[in-house]
Order: structure tokens, then C-alpha cells, then sequence
């Protein structure tokens, strides 16, 4: 999974989405990604300071870009 395709679908979303979302999103423009390979990309995303993820519940979390 490309970091930058995450990247670009939260700037086309004014720079936050619900990762739920954010997968969906990415499954529509390019391959078919699991969740855990996004859950990973985002990891790498959050320890590079580029999104920051909050956990609302146990369920649902809001992925913010931090540029």
C-alpha cells in the first residue's frame, strides 16, 4: 500500500475522515486494502507526525492530517 494514496484521499476530504471511511475511499481508487494494511499505513503515518488518530469509541476512529 502507497503512504501517499492516504495522504491524497484526506486532502480530498478536507484533511480528516473516519477511518472506516478512509478505507472505503481507498478501496474505490485503487486495489483492494484490508483493513490491517491500513491500520499499519497509518502507524507509520502517525510515528512520521503526518496524521494524528483519535479513538472515539472502541470502534471508530477519526484520522486528521496534520499538514
Amino acid at each position: 500500500m502507497n503512504l501517499q494514496d492516504v495522504v491524497e484521499v484526506l486532502r480530498r476530504n478536507n484533511n480528516k475522515m473516519m477511518e472506516s471511511a478512509l478505507l472505503e475511499a481507498l478501496n474505490t481508487r485503487s486495489r483492494t486494502v484490508s483493513a490491517k494494511e491500513l491500520r499499519d499505513a497509518l502507524i507509520i503515518l502517525e510515528v512520521r507526525g503526518i496524521v494524528r488518530i483519535h479513538s472515539l469509541d472502541e470502534d471508530r476512529r477519526l484520522v486528521v492530517l496534520l499538514e
